[in-house]
């Protein structure tokens, strides 16, 4: 199975990668698309030989990221992250280059954040892991591993400056972002901006003032690195407060699939890796609904369906709603088998209208 951050009741949005290497020229992508933010990549290079190369990375959306990196030289392959990265920062890193070897990129914005996550996605996949910092070798069998994985778009990674920019469509550049920044966490905190756009309106600075005040802050409404970290302490404190949160309470690595009610129909999302002992936040924005529908699996390290006593370990229910073993989104419910679909039995979720909600498998 194929791990996927569930997306919620806010609009989905997805990061679209595109890529260009230039000597000189820096070409970025843009449309009309808004608020969310599209990625553009950009290699910025001189030629030379070193093997050890500095690699910029350039957060200029207004969300914050986490950044991994892959490399694939001949059959070897490795992955490492999170690299961290503000919006309106640039931060360096560097990568050791063999003659001939291929250097990818991945992102996402984190979970503070209210909404989907959104992604800077290519095609190539390696290993990742959860949240914590990680450096995996090899790319194969991620989940039998206890990896997940994720589609890194690729760099030409051969020069000794370059730098991979993340834009937004409204092309904020570094200063813009930083204010989009701040305007997106006094979102997600609760107060009220205005329009996420990288200008400091009316609005917006009512909104800073009142966030200042509160926290006994000088109001005078500059936007600086350590605001945003202020900020991003509460978003964080916030974020809590919100959303369906999925534990697992067992011994063994569970993935778990979600369904919501959508207009006349439902809507089914997977797979939502859950590790031991650990929790994952399915939805994140403040729940609208009563009912919310789950099913999840325990496998063994190996990927393999666990049985024990005879009896498959599931949490399934009496609603029926279709599935498949990749990574899925499926909106349309009916006749799962005929349309090449898995028929699965939901378990019915009551939160009692209640903004945020708990369920433990156990």
């Amino acid at each position: 199975m194929t791990y996927s951050k569930l997306h919620t009741h806010a609009m989905h949005y997805l990061f679209k990668a595109f890529y260009f290497v230039t000597l000189c020229v820096f070409a970025q992508v843009a449309s009309q698309a808004e608020p969310i933010a599209q990625v553009a990549l950009a290699a910025q290079a001189n030629a030379q030989t070193d093997k050890v190369l500095p690699l910029n990375l350039c957060n200029e959306t207004s969300y914050v990221l986490d950044v991994a990196l892959a490399q694939q030289i001949g059959a070897a392959s490795r992955s490492w992250g999170w690299i961290r990265i503000m919006p309106g920062v640039c931060k360096q890193t560097k990568l050791n280059i063999e003659k001939g070897g291929q250097a990818y990129v991945y992102a996402q914005s984190i979970d503070t954040h209210a909404g989907a996550v959104q992604r800077f996605t290519g095609n190539e996949r390696f290993c990742v892991q959860g949240e914590r910092e990680f450096a995996i070798e090899s790319r194969r069998e991620c989940h039998q591993r206890g990896y997940r994985l994720a589609e890194f778009k690729p760099t030409n990674i051969s020069k000794t400056k370059h730098v991979v920019y993340f834009t937004d469509p409204l092309d904020f550049g570094p200063k813009r972002a930083l204010i989009a920044g701040a305007q997106r966490l006094l979102s997600d905190i609760g107060y009220q901006p205005g329009r996420i756009d990288g200008f400091m309106g009316r609005r917006s600075r009512n909104a800073l003032a009142d966030f200042q005040k509160k926290h006994n802050m000088r109001i005078n409404y500059k936007i600086t690195q350590p605001l945003l970290q202020k900020l991003l302490i509460e978003a964080e404190k916030t974020s809590t407060e919100r959303g369906l949160q999925l534990c697992n309470k067992t011994p063994d690595l569970i993935w778990a699939a979600l369904g919501e009610i959508s207009a006349d129909d439902f809507i089914t999302q997977g797979w939502l890796r859950i590790d031991i002992g650990k929790c994952v936040r399915a939805i994140n924005v403040v729940l609208r609904d009563r009912y919310y529908f789950v099913y999840a699996e325990a496998v063994d390290k190996n990927g393999t369906l666990i049985v024990r006593d005879g009896q498959r370990k599931i949490w399934s229910g009496d609603v029926s709603l279709c599935t498949k073993p990749p990574r899925f989104t499926i909106k349309e419910h009916d006749d799962c088998s005929t349309r090449g679909l898995d028929e699965t039995h939901f378990i019915k979720i009551d939160t009692g209208k209640q903004t945020k909600w708990v369920h433990n498998f156990e």
